[in-house]
């Protein structure tokens, strides 16, 4: 197969997804890259791992995590442990717990659709933006998923997606299903319809 192929594959999804939300182009990315995330990890799970919309932990298993593995989760992460660090010089666990509501299921447990939501922040090591997005970024995605138009266009457009990168070359596949490489196609087709 040619590379081009994964790159169709790609601007394919986009189309499905601008017919689904014209407007909402912000969740093209974390719908595609959710999609190949699954489908390399669990692919018999794939479509339950996507619309279970369960994006994050439960609020109640981040609330108990003891003080002391909030300050280590603050202080694995260099940048992190920089922009935070007069929250963790204080032990402000009031702030700390805060922003490792938001944080941890980002960085901590690598949510494929939280990360791909807070790409650009996450690129820009600008924390702090996460925390301060957080709940109305994820709120507004799940309400704009929730209540689209043609969910079934959806499901469908999603599975043709699952079903044509299952038929390419796992070494191709592997070479282009990094989150840069993907937001970088997804970007630029979602570009094209504009121009």
């Amino acid at each position: 197969m040619k590379d081009s192929s994964f790159e169709q594959i790609i601007k394919n999804g986009v189309l499905v997804l601008e017919d689904v939300f014209p407007k909402q182009k912000y969740l093209y990315f974390p719908l595609l890259y959710t999609t190949i995330f699954w489908m390399l990890r669990r692919p018999g799970e794939w479509k339950k791992k996507i619309f279970s919309w369960k994006v994050w932990s439960d609020p109640g298993r981040v609330r108990i995590k003891p003080d002391e593995f909030i300050l280590f989760f603050f202080d694995l992460n260099e940048d992190l442990s920089r922009q935070y660090r007069v929250e963790v010089e204080k032990k402000d666990m009031r702030a700390l717990r805060k922003a490792f509501k938001c944080l941890y299921p980002v960085i901590g447990l690598s949510d494929p659709f939280l990360t791909a939501l807070f790409f650009d922040e996450l690129n820009n090591r600008d924390f702090r933006c996460i925390v301060s997005e957080f709940s109305r970024r994820v709120s507004k995605a799940v309400h704009d998923i929730d209540t689209a138009k043609g969910r079934s266009r959806l499901v469908a457009g999603l599975s043709l997606v699952f079903e044509n990168l299952a038929s390419l070359n796992a070494s191709l596949l592997k070479r282009y299903s990094s989150r840069k490489a993907i937001a970088g196609l997804v970007k630029k087709y979602a570009a094209k319809k504009n121009d």
